[in-house]
């Protein structure tokens, strides 16, 4: 109390005091220690407000892009996402004497800004001439900027085998071939779309790569002519086949039998009589068909490495003149080794040509070269009948580590142990995905159309149990099943369903739009958000 006393009687000796020597100077001081004041407390106005606002705008720029992460394309509903997440988190806490901040996507819809300004009002400032303080301002760069990275960037390293049905219903006519229609079209932009989000042009801590299996009524694994190191791996077959063949002079298809719009011949009759021939140097065919074991009738649901008794099946459906199946069981006839004994096997020609798929469908393994994953997806061209479980089989052996024989370098795909590898980021080391696209039914194995539909369903489906099974993450995408007989688009969709790692991995697409979309958000899952300034 004393010391009270003892200002206040200061103050007023200072008051009434006549010489400028010391009124001038205290007058100075008190404008010099209120602007010293007044700017700390606005200062510290300004801090909190800049850090309430910061932190909101952080939270509404990645509240928007998760929305559009589970709702691709609505991009409308983003924006209003962001805005409103915004609001709610200032309410109450801040009051903005200008505040213009909105919310814009970028680049392509993968990434989401914030815009304009926002302002608080000052209180002592105004004594020296400044009646607001900017919080914060695009023009000062302090705006923050989110976007969905790609793939592997996303905190994992990611391995990716997308498995695209080139069958003869992508074309137009419903037959083939064909390397543009409103569907083969609408596909190739959806599959480069995939590959610009998931594939970083400069990736860092993580790797992200790509496999792309091509299936119709086989799989292509080298050029006409070519393949051989790679088929003897999968088939053990020899690269070169010399023998007698008995040959049919004329073939008369008994009918055209069309399933899914697909054009095939379901029996033929040789009505131009039969000669048998020598052929010297014949050259493999380079496309593989469905592991199968003859003896019990059994199909193989194994990601096994080929090898003894496990080898896939050659163009034809069989392995001769080794076998006429997977196994080593070796045959006692149609060798063609004389002419009495002629063959009539179709794993090689004079050109080494494989008919039913185009010299651009070879499969490609394991790359993070997104130049050649752009240009394998460009060529494609659709033609023939729908080996749906050889493309899914294909689809587990191009991600399997087991396959060390035929997987090195780049190709070679992590371990499965690294799938459960979970790093400090809380997030696995690997994950192992397959993308498996069909407009169609599953009626082929062994290269031979026609067959069962549930018969090649129920194959399909045991795959994938097996794969999930491994811990590989399984999307899938039906193109226009709604086109399809009931029967057949019941059995069709109970497939993709089924493969499905759970029911929110199955998009049932109506045209090629909703294909686009279903691949886009696929791409949403499989990459992470990154928040820059």
């Amino acid at each position: 109390m004393m010391r009270a006393r003892g200002f206040y009687r200061l103050v007023d000796r200072l008051r009434t005091e006549n010489r400028g020597a010391v009124i001038i100077p205290f007058a100075l001081s008190v404008v010099v220690l209120s602007a010293t004041i007044g700017s700390a407390i606005d200062f510290n106005r300004w801090h909190s407000a800049r850090k309430v606002t910061s932190e909101s705008l952080d939270a509404a720029i990645l509240a928007g892009l998760r929305t559009l992460q589970m709702n691709p394309g609505n991009t409308q509903m983003a924006l209003d996402a962001a805005n409103a997440y915004f609001v709610r988190n200032i309410d109450g806490k801040i009051q903005f004497s200008t505040n213009t901040v909105q919310f814009a996507l970028a680049d392509s819809d993968t990434a989401l800004t914030a815009t304009g300004d926002a302002k608080i009002e000052a209180t002592f400032l105004k004594t020296i001439g400044i009646d607001t303080m900017t919080v914060v301002s695009d023009s000062g760069g302090n705006m923050p900027k989110a976007k969905i990275t790609s793939g592997g960037q996303g905190g994992s390293n990611l391995e990716i085998s997308l498995v695209l049905d080139v069958t003869g219903s992508m074309c137009d006519n419903g037959t083939g071939p064909c390397t543009a229609s409103v569907k083969m079209d609408g596909l190739k932009v959806a599959s480069n779309k995939l590959i610009d989000m998931v594939i970083a042009t400069n990736p860092s801590t993580y790797y992200t790569k790509m496999a792309i299996v091509p299936f119709a009524s086989q799989v292509r694994i080298g050029p006409d002519g070519g393949g051989w190191a790679s088929m003897r791996l999968l088939t053990d077959l020899n690269p070169v086949w010399s023998g007698y063949r008995s040959d049919c002079l004329g073939w008369t298809p008994d009918g055209a039998t069309g399933i899914n719009g697909e054009v095939y011949y379901g029996t033929w009759t040789c009505t131009g009589g039969w000669q048998t021939n020598h052929y010297t140097s014949w050259k493999i065919i380079p496309c593989v068909t469905d592991r199968f074991y003859d003896n019990t009738w059994d199909m193989d649901y194994t990601d096994d490495q080929p090898g003894s008794g496990r080898w896939l099946n050659s163009y034809d459906g069989n392995r001769m003149p080794k076998s006429l199946d997977s196994s080593n069981t070796a045959p006692t006839s149609g060798l063609g080794q004389t002419a009495s004994d002629p063959a009539s096997f179709w794993s090689y020609n004079d050109t080494g040509v494989c008919w039913d798929s185009a010299q651009a469908n070879e499969m490609l393994p394991l790359t993070s070269d997104k130049t050649t994953l752009k240009n394998k997806i460009s060529g494609l061209e659709a033609y023939g009948p729908t080996a749906g479980a050889l493309g899914t089989a294909w689809g587990w052996y191009t991600l399997s580590p087991k396959w060390t024989s035929m997987w090195t370098g780049e190709k070679r795909p992590g371990d499965y142990s690294d799938l459960t590898q979970i790093q400090p980021n809380g997030k696995p080391l690997l994950r192992k995905v397959s993308i498996i696209m069909s407009d169609g039914v599953y009626n082929t194995y062994r290269s031979w159309a026609g067959a069962d539909q549930q018969q090649i369903s129920d194959y399909a489906k045991q795959l994938c149990t097996n794969m999930k099974a491994q811990g590989i993450e399984i999307f899938t995408v039906g193109l226009a099943l709604d086109q399809l007989p009931a029967s057949e688009r019941a059995i069709a969709e109970d497939t993709l369903r089924s493969c499905g790692t759970d029911v929110s991995h199955f998009y049932s697409t109506l045209d090629v739009v909703e294909l686009q979309q279903a691949f886009q958000d696929i791409a949403y899952q499989l990459s992470g958000i990154t928040l820059t300034r």
